[in-house]
């Protein structure tokens, strides 16, 4: 693809992009002519760079101007492209002219090697991994499918453990990017169904997730944090654990099918707290989690509203629980080291809107955080029935035909079960999409499939081809009474 001349002159440009014998535009580039300082715009060219199908795919070689332009309805050209017209606009103090080029690549392979790798080039990362350690539980909550689970339950072996984390790894350091001096870590939250703590091998799997560079996170419902848990927690590495505390009271805890008392439970999570700050282990970020009874916004939960007992269903009740962790923490304690300043700043600070309204939420968000401590929160997380999988009794599930995942979950999610095996949804409890292995495949040939670029087509044109999400985005209605 030659560079293509314009006349001196004008001072905007805009360079429409057709694919060729159609007039059906797939991108527009507006570029600004600047003057030089006795009032000329010299003459200049553009240049076309098929690196990559994006902003700099046109150039402005221009001695004044800015070398790109402002873009506009950018598609990535389909897989039966033959070239391209390119129609130039200029227009200025002399009046508006138009010039018409082809644009063809000079062999058919250099074609489709273009075309693949723009098509390529435009498939999202990957933003959330999710790598399942059991599929064991030792609670029965009745918000959770656990209970009713068909697949096998078992555990990840540590020799798949490390296979699964170096292919994360691997794809991490060839699609995430720094940025100035920003250095990042991919992180990896070590559950989809189960209680990672019953791992036999969990300090291990946890420290190979390390080894590689990831940053390891935890789920765990807390009735195993003992002393010697908490060993294994400091000592693992792990950067981030959400404890899901889920019930206020003594009812909703019995109905998960704990045993014991809620008040042992809560002084678990307060022994990790008083440890982490005794070790100076700030880089342990806690959140303490508690489930919302009823959805917060419209479309803001995966799935219809959940029920039950200790749940947080009032302002009163999310504050209640506030305060009460919030007076806890400030007197784990309250003298501190003298003269020495905390490692992160603990003073909480909430806007003055969800001080009034903390359930109520237009962000899209499910999880509302405040703040207790340096790396320590309250989350209040919408409740969610699993894709309306957990419904109420007497009711079912009207699925839907169209509509489009609130959390873009098939653009950003991989979920990966004990057996090796993805989906693209955390939600997806038994694996219904079964997109492949994980233990035989790469990231990116799971994540860049056929079956998977079908599913974000579909969905991207507002239609829903999997049962999953058709189950998930449909509504409840009353089932029919006898006739």
């Amino acid at each position: 693809m030659p560079p293509t001349p314009f006349a001196p002159g004008p001072t905007r440009l805009v360079a429409t992009l057709a694919l060729a014998d159609t007039a059906l535009p797939i991108a527009t580039w507006d570029f600004l002519l600047a003057a030089t300082s006795g009032g000329q715009t010299p003459g200049g060219q553009i240049l076309v760079s098929p690196a990559s199908f994006d902003q700099a795919f046109l150039i402005l070689d221009h001695p004044e101007s800015p070398p790109l332009g402002r873009v506009y309805h950018l598609a990535v050209p389909p897989p039966a492209t033959k070239g391209f017209d390119l129609v130039l606009r200029r227009s200025g103090g002399g009046g508006e002219s138009f010039a018409h080029y082809r644009l063809h690549w000079p062999d058919e392979a250099s074609r489709i090697r273009d075309l693949e790798r723009w098509r390529r080039q435009a498939v999202p990362p990957v933003d959330w991994f999710y790598v399942e350690l059991t599929s064991h539980c030792n609670l029965a909550c009745p918000f959770c499918p656990s209970r009713t689970l068909k697949r096998p339950r078992a555990f990840l072996s540590e020799d798949h453990a490390r296979l699964i984390f170096s292919k994360i790894a691997d794809y991490g350091r060839r699609r995430d990017a720094t940025w100035g001096y920003t250095q990042t870590e991919r992180m990896v939250f070590l559950h989809v169904m189960g209680e990672p703590l019953l791992h036999p091998r969990f300090t291990e799997i946890v420290s190979a997730a390390r080894a590689v560079g990831l940053v390891p996170g935890l789920f765990t419902n807390a009735t195993l944090l003992n002393a010697k848990a908490r060993d294994k927690i400091f000592a693992s590495g792990l950067s981030h654990i959400t404890i899901s505390l889920n019930v206020t009271d003594q009812a909703g805890y019995a109905e998960l099918g704990a045993r014991g008392l809620i008040d042992e439970q809560e002084r678990r999570v307060l022994d990790l707290l008083a440890e982490r700050k005794r070790r100076g282990a700030h880089r342990l970020h806690v959140d303490i989690q508690y489930i919302v009874a009823a959805p917060r916004a419209e479309g803001g939960s995966s799935g219809g509203p959940v029920a039950g007992r200790g749940l947080v269903d009032s302002r009163h009740k999310a504050w209640a629980s506030y305060r009460t962790w919030l007076l806890r923490l400030r007197h784990l304690d309250p003298q501190g080291p003298v003269g020495a300043p905390p490692a992160i700043d603990p003073r909480p600070s909430i806007a003055f809107e969800t001080l009034l309204h903390p359930l109520a939420d237009d962000t899209g968000d499910p999880s509302l955080r405040l703040p207790l401590d340096g790396g320590v929160d309250l989350v209040m997380k919408t409740g969610c029935s699993f894709g309306n999988a957990v419904i109420p009794p007497g009711h079912r599930v009207v699925p839907a035909s169209q509509g489009r995942c609130p959390f873009s979950s098939p653009w950003r999610q991989m979920a990966v079960f004990v057996d090796g095996r993805v989906s693209f949804c955390n939600m997806d409890y038994e694996n219904s999409v079964d997109l492949g292995s994980l233990l035989d495949s790469s990231v990116d040939e799971i994540w860049d499939g056929a079956r998977l670029r079908r599913i974000r087509e579909e969905m991207a044109a507002d239609r829903l081809s999997e049962p999953l999400c058709q189950r998930c985005l449909g509504t409840l209605a009353p089932m029919a009474g006898p006739a």
